[in-house]
């Protein structure tokens, strides 16, 4: 322990080679050798800390878990550093006194500049994070994913074009700050969504830290945070929607299906399933994660992927809930799920049908699907093709300048505009001109020519 500290001339204990209960002369020690051993040892501890962090690279910043307005501001800070491809933006609020601000950052080449229907029309995937306040470790993955994009993005903008990324780190504000599961209100937020809502897997009894619990709500989508999340995913046109937790460090799918529980009683088939397994399957490569129905009715994911139709997972990013193992960084507990992250963004043009254009003709065009799924009622103006799958190629009618399919199964249940539908210029049709028949030939006109090429050999000779 530091040595006691007392006022000039105060009267202290006796000791070795000193006087007892003698005034304190000038010139006397205030910290005892030892103490001053340790203030040494402290300041050289403390500047050597200070060097190491002043050396550490940029991507390894994130060493720790942030409190919720640690991660808010790095977040701002982050997409500060790069303008012409990120914004931050807080567009909701938590339901406690606080209200604390939802956040989040929008990524895309030269974002400042297309106009507004162009950006919301391009193929976008969302990652949200924390809709359990005490799954911290989930925000820190959304928040390197972020990171990672917007630095590859610098370094070669072809990893943005065409797409977007938007990324909400922390869903639930008030349960990050208070480190509980459930929101102000006791509402587990992954229990309050419409879709499916209430149906199995929830509690009608309002939770409270630290016991928390899955209370649905008082009605389908009654929370502010909530709705503040299905009105930024509305905006968007999603592809792919990936929900960061952690406990079971697996993938979890929208519903309970045929395929994982066949007994349950409200096991419901996934429309786009081949287009599923596909993602699934990729997944599990890059991450080793498996996957499993989930345990409750009302998520985020069920309403992601029926009401939008986003390929829609929650990615269980680590069985711990706080911090990583003491010989691991963040950035190592979780690597494999970033690589899941990054997998999904790499192919997030392929989530779904995808036709590309391999060859054209006169009033046809050759198409290859070159997406994860099915493409459904192909048009180029003449005969609708219904389906194209995967790899398969086919040749069509091509009487317009734009090819519409449709890049998912359609379901009478989604939003009006969560069509699938995909409209692709593929230039002006080159002219179908009809084979000309051979006109016929009368004898007469062979008989005058017969006599002129007759007359003619006889005035050469």
């Amino acid at each position: 322990a530091w040595g006691a500290f007392r006022p000039f001339g105060a009267q202290g204990p006796s000791h070795k080679g000193g006087v007892a209960n003698s005034p304190r002369r000038r010139g006397t020690r205030l910290i005892s050798g030892a103490g001053w051993r340790r203030v040494r040892f402290l300041l050289l501890a403390t500047l050597l800390g200070l060097a190491l962090l002043a050396l550490a690279p940029q991507a390894e910043a994130l060493e720790r878990l942030h409190s919720y307005y640690e991660l808010r501001d790095d977040t701002e800070a982050l997409a500060a550093q790069y303008p012409d491809i990120a914004i931050y933006s807080e567009h909701g609020s938590s339901t406690g006194p606080l209200g604390l601000a939802i956040f989040s950052v929008d990524v895309a080449l030269n974002i400042t500049t297309p106009p507004e229907a162009e950006l919301a029309a391009l193929p976008t995937m969302y990652v949200d994070a924390a809709h359990h306040g005490h799954a911290r470790m989930a925000p820190q993955a959304a928040f390197l994913f972020l990171q990672d994009v917007l630095e590859r993005s610098t370094a070669d903008p072809a990893y943005l074009e065409g797409k977007r990324l938007v990324v909400t780190p922390i869903m639930n504000t008030d349960g990050h700050l208070q480190d509980c599961r459930n929101n102000w209100n006791g509402v587990d937020l992954n229990r309050n969504y419409p879709w499916m809502w209430g149906l199995y897997g929830t509690s009608d009894t309002r939770g409270s830290c630290p016991a928390s619990g899955t209370y649905r709500g008082p009605s389908a989508g009654s929370e502010g945070e909530t709705q503040d999340n299905m009105a930024l995913m509305r905006s968007l046109n999603l592809y792919a929607y990936l929900s960061g937790h952690t406990g079971s460090n697996d993938i979890v799918l929208p519903w309970k299906t045929p395929y994982e529980s066949p007994d349950h009683e409200y096991a419901q088939a996934i429309a786009d399933w081949a287009l599923y397994q596909r993602f699934l399957n990729e997944s599990t490569d890059v991450s080793g994660l498996s996957y499993r129905d989930p345990s409750g009715a009302g998520e985020s994911i069920a309403w992601g992927y029926g009401a939008r139709g986003a390929i829609s997972v929650i990615v269980e990013v680590t069985t711990q809930q706080w911090s990583p193992i003491e010989d691991s960084t963040l950035q190592e507990e979780l690597a494999n799920e970033l690589l899941m992250y990054d997998m999904a963004w790499e192919n997030l043009l392929k989530l779904g049908g995808r036709p590309v254009v391999i060859g054209t003709g006169p009033g046809e065009l050759t198409v290859r699907n070159d997406g994860w799924g099915a493409a459904y009622n192909l048009s180029a103006g003449g005969i609708i093709l219904p389906r194209l799958e995967p790899g398969e190629t086919a040749t069509m009618d091509w009487h317009d300048s734009q090819l519409r399919y449709e890049r998912i199964l359609r379901n009478p249940e989604r939003d009006v505009d969560a069509d699938g539908v995909v409209t692709l210029e593929v230039g002006t049709p080159l002219p179908d001109i009809p084979n000309q028949p051979v006109p016929a030939v009368s004898p007469l006109a062979v008989f005058v020519a017969l006599g002129l090429a007759a007359r003619s050999r006889i005035i050469w000779a």
